[in-house]
């Protein structure tokens, strides 16, 4: 009778692991005993397998080297491990860890023992787990993991390659060891806050290398978490693409710059010019095209070379740029030539002011860096349309061919184009705004404000629009040039606060502190009409809180800054608010956060276009936002058209929001049915109480 029966049995009965024993210390004894574990493993049934052979150990079928290990370590009789294939019941094969060792019992009997172990999922994993560090060692991204904390556990060989450093060097660090300090906080903050709801995030990064240099990476971030969700490790995977953006970026610019002065192609200002002029359609206020040529400028090139030439060429460019407005147009067309587009200037007398200005500004001596001082002059030639049938290459002619007439008059001079003569539009467009003024055509649109980390409505912006008897609703490139630059300016500055106070008003008797914003061009500004219209509205209408937002067109240019400054502060003692409009889109914005008399920066639409997608536009967004508070500003972004936006904007520290994704603008009664008599919740509710100013 076998011993390994009863109790013995028993006892070896293990559930996770295959033991057979058979009788003999070879391998072609027969099975003495086996376990219910081995019969899983092998498919068979202990009646099938005892008193025959092992079927896992038939020599004949095991390979030549197994075998004759086999065969050598029973000889030796020493224990012995070994992996190999082998085959269930059913054909089916798998890797089998083999144990053997000899049994001598005091009655002198032998047998031989195997216990076999499935090890196919873990030869299976290894197999992966070294594929894996093969990939991590040989693919050309870098890897950095971190742990939880974000320090980094390890790094790949392409991580050093990349950033200069070895992996003993960034062991124990944190990622912002390559920080090049482009990005702020908020940057980060809102990426792992993404990697924390998405589990990633994916974007470009501007890091620095060990040597200093610029690194700019398309970077994928994947958390890792543990069984109970928690995360426990960061993974980065990066790859450079420093060249592939500057490239780009250079590309983009010689697709509509010059290269040399930075002013834009004749390309790119012809597309721009056509669209000017399109608008004239709507507004006919006047375009004028200065065709400007340096007069001897060929000897300065000739005396003291090219490089000398290209340096005036280049002062000649600032002092042009400094010259110019926000949305006028400066290109350099070739050699000495430069074009100036005007626009809104009603009249060509003005035109011809303007380059009177150009001239004086360029017959000024320079200072070469070789310390010589050279003096050019330039001849000018102008055409000017109010005509939105007028193409840009029929104004460029017409204004080059008026160049070459001046230049045959003598140098320093302008002439006038004789083929475009001034249209007489103008002063229809003037009757037909003028009549609907007075006749109630032009009305207010109201455009809700939203304070983001309330997430409630704290005031409107009011955008004026005209309600075309034939036309419909039309917008304000179709009229607001027109009042602007004509004698409607003051009166209809007057109709806009009075139409704020009094729709401020219907709020304020709800309990709702809301402020409404309007747009006042410089001379509603700098002949005080602001300060008497503020007085008598408040006045009129009997406000006692605070309810007009004064906002100042970052374009606009005050003939005198100190009188205008004086002024928005008396507005601000009477309770307004002075925002600055557009921030962000032209030239002039600086000067004016210093030293107008400000409570809120409005960011321009073209700026947090794609802020929630672009890392330059979040950056560039945060410097200004960062700037704001700095200065003690509030801080609204305009054009949010996504809650994407709206997110990635709050995470940035922005204060305010508007654009059609908080409301779009809606006629007074539609405003108040939506806030004040809803039917439904709207998307963002009115901020509830009477209190502050609202936008502070």
């Amino acid at each position: 009778m076998s011993p390994f029966h009863g109790d013995l049995g028993t006892l070896l009965d293990f559930p996770s692991l295959a033991i057979c024993i058979s009788e003999g210390d070879t391998l072609g004894g027969r099975l003495a005993y086996v376990n219910h574990a081995f019969e899983r493993l092998t498919g068979y049934a202990r009646e099938e397998l005892l008193g025959g052979r092992c079927p896992l150990l038939d020599s004949e079928g095991l390979e030549e080297t197994h075998r004759q290990a086999l065969m050598s370590a029973l000889r030796n009789g020493h224990p012995f491990t070994l992996t190999l294939t082998c085959r269930r019941g059913d054909g089916e094969p798998f890797r089998n860890e083999l144990s053997l060792s000899r049994l001598r019992l005091t009655d002198g009997r032998r047998y031989l023992i195997g216990i076999h172990r499935d090890v196919s999922q873990r030869e299976a994993y290894q197999r992966r787990l070294e594929l894996a560090q093969a990939v991590f060692n040989n693919t050309h991204d870098g890897i950095l993991v971190t742990d939880a904390e974000k320090r980094i556990i390890d790094t790949n060989p392409a991580f050093t390659e990349l950033t200069g450093y070895q992996r003993d060097e960034a062991l124990g660090k944190k990622p912002n060891l390559l920080s090049s300090g482009k990005h702020d906080s908020g940057f980060y903050e809102s990426m792992f806050a993404a990697v924390e709801s998405r589990g990633y995030w994916s974007g470009d990064i501007w890091n620095t290398r060990k040597d200093g240099s610029q690194l700019i990476e398309n970077t994928t971030i994947s958390a890792i978490r543990d069984e109970s969700g928690h995360i426990a490790n960061y993974i980065g995977v990066f790859r450079d693409i420093t060249q592939r953006r500057l490239n780009q970026a250079r590309l983009e610019r010689m697709a509509s710059y010059d290269p040399l002065t930075g002013l834009f192609n004749r390309e790119h200002f012809n597309t721009l010019l056509e669209s000017q002029l399109a608008s004239l359609e709507y507004t006919q206020s006047g375009l004028a095209v200065l065709f400007l040529d340096l007069d001897d400028f060929k000897p300065i090139n000739d005396s003291y070379g090219h490089a000398c030439g290209d340096e005036l060429l280049i002062e000649i460019s600032r002092r042009l740029k400094h010259l110019m407005r926000a949305n006028d147009l400066t290109a350099r067309f070739g050699g000495d030539e430069f074009v100036i587009a005007l626009t809104g200037l009603g009249t060509a007398d003005k035109a011809a002011k303007v380059a009177g200005k150009v001239m004086d500004d360029i017959i000024r001596p320079y200072q070469l860096d070789n310390g010589e001082l050279v003096k050019v002059s330039v001849s000018i030639g102008i055409a000017f349309t109010s005509s939105h049938e007028v193409s840009a290459a029929q104004l460029l002619d017409a204004a080059d061919a008026a160049m070459y007439e001046a230049k045959q008059q003598g140098k320093n001079r302008l002439a006038f184009a004789t083929d475009l003569e001034r249209q007489t539009e103008s002063q229809d467009a003037y009757t037909l705004v003028k009549a609907a003024f007075e006749g109630g055509q032009i009305e207010l649109f109201f455009q809700p404000i939203l304070s983001i980390h309330r997430r409630s409505i704290i005031g409107f912006e009011a955008l004026a629009r005209w309600r075309h008897p034939e036309k419909g609703i039309l917008g304000p490139q179709h009229f607001i040039d027109v009042i602007t630059q004509s004698s409607l300016s003051l009166p209809y500055g007057r109709w806009l606060i009075d139409e704020a106070a009094r729709v401020a008003k219907r709020f304020h008797a709800e309990g709702h502190a809301i402020s409404i914003g309007v747009n006042l061009s410089q001379d509603q500004i700098e002949t005080g009409a602001i300060v008497e219209s503020l007085a008598s509205a408040r006045h009129h209408h009997g406000l006692t809180h605070p309810f007009l937002v004064a906002e100042v067109l970052e374009s606009t240019h005050f003939h005198d800054l100190d009188l205008a400054c004086g002024l928005l502060q008396e507005a601000r003692n009477l309770g307004a608010q002075i925002a600055l409009d557009d921030f962000g889109s032209g030239i002039s914005s600086i000067t004016y956060v210093s030293q107008l008399p400000l409570n809120t920066l409005k960011v321009d639409r073209t700026v947090t276009r794609h802020v929630e997608a672009r890392e330059d536009r979040r950056q560039f967004v945060s410097g200004i936002i960062r700037m704001g508070h700095a200065m003690g500003l509030q801080v609204l972004a305009e054009g949010i058209e996504s809650e994407e936006q709206l997110e990635t904007l709050r995470l940035l520290g922005c204060d305010l929001a508007q654009g059609f994704h908080i409301g779009h603008p809606m006629a007074e009664s539609e405003i108040i049915e939506r806030y004040l008599a809803p039917t439904r919740p709207p998307r963002f509710a009115l901020e509830a109480e009477i209190g502050s100013p609202s936008w502070v």
